[in-house]
């Protein structure tokens, strides 16, 4: 059973990050494309 919660977790964790874009736009109340926008962003000044 606790495989089971843990697997489900696991698999929760990465549809909740493939599709973070909609769940962050939905939870802020902001358009898609800032959300997409911020996330660019970020990405960029990590280098």
């Amino acid at each position: 059973m606790g495989w089971f919660i843990f697997l489900v977790l696991v698999v929760g964790a990465i549809a909740a990050y493939k599709y973070r874009v909609p769940l962050l736009a939905k939870l802020l109340g902001q358009p898609e494309h800032r959300i997409q926008r911020a996330i660019e962003r970020r990405k960029g000044n990590k280098g």
